[in-house]
Formats: structure tokens, sequence, C-alpha cells
């Protein structure tokens, strides 16, 4: 593959936030419960039943609404978890296990048969091997991209088109100015992705084995490439399924995993929980556990509808594809652009209400980016944002992350400056992080805080 010039000028994509007034969709509490009644996996006004166990005599019934469940012996209205404690004293399981709808179909099923629905209407090819290391790739959900293998069109960097290098071994392409590059380099490039993070040569040996001296191996957390022969000496960690490149990353993504879907107390019944989509099609599994695949993308699915709500929507020009569903459900791609697997979504709910979200990718201990936080019409000026942010910050103080970037709308600069201690990146700054790649929009400033 050759070294050529774009000359197309194509605009990236725009991060605008909904004013209020400008969406007209739905006032109602976001929840698991209201995503099935939109999406008519359950029709409102049904009964539904509590069962416990192997009984076929009910602890409690209520009507179903998109507010929650009306309980019939004291017409109060409920969540799904509120629900579950009213009839039963406490909330150990997961509701939608236990509550029943008049034909006798649970409401995992109703979750069960909706995702496989948008899963089979997404995919063309259900299941694609990811871009990996040798035995290490990992079976994802993914979408052709069609000509990704073909170098992208605009500046992985600015997301700007215009005159570009290309990247030789990724269909990665940059400005000159952007990489801080005087001049076009002659012969073979590669871009400071592809490059090992020590040393920052190019080359390896594309016949080697999987840990060959000239291997370049993947960080799983950090995302950086390392020759293995640079980090013999340097403390690089495999384990069956993942390879890292040091021991603070492979405990960053242990820590990570330990708050995987565990909410945490951070308000009055407020609760904000980490989350990331699982292998939904990997039936084969020993540990498949079908009810838990349907709450988790049941979850991201509400996630998505709120932020729809809160900004307008973002499609990429290459893939023509929802950019935000694209990294809540951690898409992957050759192209690093175009690449979301690394990301986690933060929620803050109220009684199974989804208030705000927030988008999160974790580079190692060095920086971590938030592309995107929103808050519902109604809970905005309440202090829900900063409780989110604030979480958010604590979290990545206890991983021991170093910095945290976003891109900020120029309406909302000042908020992020003043109200949250954010400061614009300088070009230093960038220059600083050119071996990461941020997500960014149209018309935002990067910016950073300590």
């Amino acid at each position: 593959k050759k070294r050529k010039l774009n000359s197309s000028r194509v605009l990236r994509s725009s991060k605008r936030v909904r004013q209020l007034g400008a969406y007209s969709g739905s006032k109602n509490p976001r929840t698991v419960l209201s995503w099935l009644i939109e999406n008519n996996a359950v029709v409102p006004r049904s009964k539904l039943y509590y069962l416990k166990g192997n009984s076929d005599v009910p602890l409690n019934e209520g009507r179903i609404s998109s507010d929650g469940i009306k309980c019939n012996c004291c017409q109060k209205l409920f969540s799904l978890s509120g629900f579950q404690a009213h009839v039963t004293g406490n909330n150990i399981c997961r509701p939608a296990e236990n509550l029943f709808l008049g034909n006798g179909k649970s409401l995992v099923s109703c979750q069960v048969e909706l995702m496989r629905k948008k899963i089979m209407r997404f995919n063309q090819e259900p299941v694609v091997r990811a871009t990996g290391t040798g035995s290490r790739s990992k079976f994802r959900l993914l979408a052709p991209l069609g000509s990704e293998n073909c170098n992208d069109y605009v500046c992985s960097i600015c997301h700007y088109g215009g005159d570009l290098i290309c990247c030789d071994r990724c269909p990665s392409s940059f400005h000159a100015t952007c990489l801080n590059i005087e001049r076009v380099p002659e012969g073979d490039w590669f871009c400071p992705c592809c490059c090992c993070g020590i040393c920052g040569d190019s080359q390896f040996d594309k016949m080697a084995e999987q840990f060959a001296d000239d291997s370049l191996l993947r960080c799983h957390q950090c995302e950086r490439q390392f020759h293995a022969r640079c980090k013999k000496e340097g403390g690089m960690v495999s384990s069956e399924e993942h390879w890292f490149c040091c021991k603070t990353c492979e405990m960053m993504q242990w820590g990570l995993q330990q708050l995987l879907g565990k909410p945490i107390l951070v308000g009055h019944n407020l609760t904000c929980t980490l989350i990331k989509p699982m292998q939904y099609q990997a039936e084969d599994r020993v540990d498949y556990d079908l009810a838990a695949m349907a709450e988790n993308y049941s979850k991201l699915s509400v996630a998505l509808e709120v932020m729809h709500e809160c900004f307008d929507p973002v499609k990429d020009p290459k893939t023509k594809r929802d950019l935000v569903e694209d990294v809540l459900f951690c898409r992957g791609s050759n192209l690093n652009r175009l690449n979301f697997r690394g990301f986690y979504t933060v929620l803050l709910e109220r009684n199974d209400e989804l208030i705000a979200v927030a988008l999160l990718r974790i580079y190692g201990d060095k920086v971590a980016e938030m592309p995107l936080i929103g808050t519902r019409f109604q809970h905005r000026r309440l202090g829900m944002c900063r409780i989110l942010v604030n979480e958010i910050e604590k979290t990545l103080l206890n991983l021991g992350v170093q910095k945290l970037v976003l891109p900020a709308s120029r309406s909302v600069l000042n908020t992020w400056t003043t109200s949250f201690g954010f400061t614009p990146m300088t070009e230093s700054d960038r220059l600083d992080f050119l071996g990461f790649t941020f997500l960014d929009f149209h018309d935002t400033i990067m910016c950073k805080k300590l």
C-alpha cells in the first residue's frame, strides 16, 4: 500500500446539544419498562403478575404503564425493582425474571426477544472476528464497514479532509500539520498508533510467531502497541484472553471489571453504574447468562434514547451509522477513529429511571476521555451532571488515571472551565497525546483536567 494524498474536504461529525423545547420526545421516565413499551414488546395497561420460584400463585399483581407498575393492592406506582421490593420486602434478584404477563411470558423473555430482533436487524453478518494479535483476537459484535480497509478521507486528529498522509499499516490518515511534521516522509510511513510506544519504531516481523521479539502487541487496556522485545524487561503481562503492556494496565482492567454492573449509591435513591456491552451472541460459552445479557442490552438501549434526547443525531460520514450507538455498543473497526471497543457507559439512575449518561474510555493511567455526557431535560439544573462527573473523577482517581479530556461545545465551554475546572488543551498538549485517538467533533474545543 503506497502513501497517497487525498484532496477531498469533508467536515467531521458535529456534536450539537439539543435546546429545551427542541425535543418533542417522551417526557415519561426513561426505564427498561418504557423502552419495552415504546418498542411494542409489552402493551400498556396489561396485567403483570409477580411469581416466585415454581409457584403458579402470584404474590401480587399490577398494571403496566410508561411511568411504572400500578399495584392492585395499594394503587401506588412502582418501578420494576420498587414493585419487587414492595411485594417481597427485598430486591436481591432481577425483577424482570419474576414478573409475568397474562399470557405466561416473563418480562425477561420480552427483553430477550426485543434484543435479538434489534441485533438481527443491525447485523448482516452476526459475528465478525475483530482485528487483533494472533489467537488473542476476541469475537465481538461488529457490522461490516465495506471499504474500511481503504485509507480514511479525514484526518484522525482534527477529523477534517484535505491533503492527507496515509498510514501504510492501518487505514488512518493525517494532516502533516496535525502531526507536527514539516515535510511529507519518503517511503513507507506508519502513524503514531502503529509504532511501538517505547522505541517509536514501526518495524515488525510479519512472519514471526505471536511473541517474537519483533512482534507488535496491543495492550488490552491502554490500546498502545509495543514490541515484545521492548517490553521484555518492562513488565508485560499476559492472561488467558488478553495482553497488557504493564502491571498497571492489568490492575486497571481488573479494577474496572470489579465495578461493572454494580450500582454505587451517590445520593438519595441515586445510583451510579458502570456498564459495557456483553457478548450477546456467544451462546456457546459456559458462563452465558441470557437474562443478564438482555438486561445489559436493555440498559444500553435506554441510555441511547437519553443521548438522542440530549444531542442532535450524529452520523459518521464514512459508515453512515449512528455514531453514538456505535460507541455505546463498543463496535470495532480497523480504522482507529471508529474503533470504540474500549468504551464504557456510566449511568446515573433513581429508582430504575435513567437521569444522566456519560461515555468513558480509559487509556491506561495516562489519560481518559469523556466525549459525551447528557442529562434529561426535566433533571437539568439540579446538579445531576455534577454528581455524575464527580463520581467519574473519583473512580479515575482511584484507578490512578492522570488526566481526563473531553470535547466541549462552544455553547457550554464556559461551564466546563468555570464550574468543572477544565482548561482548553494547547497544541503542546495535543502533541503529547498523538498516540491516542480521541473521539472529537466539529466546532468543539478539547479540554483537559488534571
